[in-house]
């Protein structure tokens, strides 16, 4: 197997300095910062199937999009609600929310998010963290 590699020039550039940095852009939804860090967190899309969520992403929370764009959010809720606990949200042009932030309440908590809007749910996952 041969492997090649290609180099790619940047034009228009030669005047400036590029910008060099290892950290990651504040993580943002809606127009709402739900993460300044520089490790650049998980944002799990509720509003797809996704595999049960076992682990914490930075900053020990979870963060997950409960709504597929910002003009339309969801109710969002979680059984049991002991589980975790609202850190902060990002609310769409509705009122309702299209991204929620959630410290859990344990290392090994375990709930269902559930985004509905009209009655129909347009977001779920299952967490159960791994120990």
């Amino acid at each position: 197997m041969t492997i090649t590699a290609v180099g790619a020039g940047v034009t228009g550039c030669a005047s400036r300095v590029p910008e060099v940095t290892t950290a990651a852009p504040p993580t943002v939804v809606c127009g709402t910062v739900l993460s300044e860090s520089i490790a650049g967190p998980v944002v799990f899309d509720a509003t797809r199937r996704l595999p049960v969520i076992r682990h914490l992403t930075v900053g020990d929370v979870l963060m997950f999009r409960v709504a597929r764009g910002c003009d339309e959010g969801a109710d969002v809720s979680w059984v049991p609600s002991t589980a975790a606990h609202l850190v902060k949200a990002a609310y769409a042009r509705d009122g309702q929310m299209a991204a929620v932030v959630l410290k859990p309440d344990g290392p090994h908590a375990s709930f269902r998010l559930t985004g509905t809007r009209n009655g129909r749910v347009v977001a779920s996952v299952m967490v159960k963290l791994a120990s």
